[in-house]
């Protein structure tokens, strides 16, 4: 009996080698797109409410204090 860690590790690589083709042939380039979108208005979110919490608004001389 083939072990399930053999047959995963199989699925993993095919799966690698899959997503690897696609990377080169330019087919994720959409996705990855979208997903640095996604991560940079995430950041930009996260940023708003830090700035929010030290009492600054948006439009506000940030360096005022240094």
């Amino acid at each position: 009996m083939v072990s399930a860690i053999l047959i995963v590790s199989i699925v993993i690589a095919i799966a690698a080698a899959a997503l690897g083709g696609a990377y080169m042939a330019g087919m994720l380039d959409q996705v990855i797109e979208k997903i640095g979108i996604y991560l940079f208005k995430a950041e930009a979110k996260a940023e708003k409410k830090k700035l929010e919490a030290q009492g600054l608004k948006e439009g506000e001389d940030f360096f005022e204090g240094e």
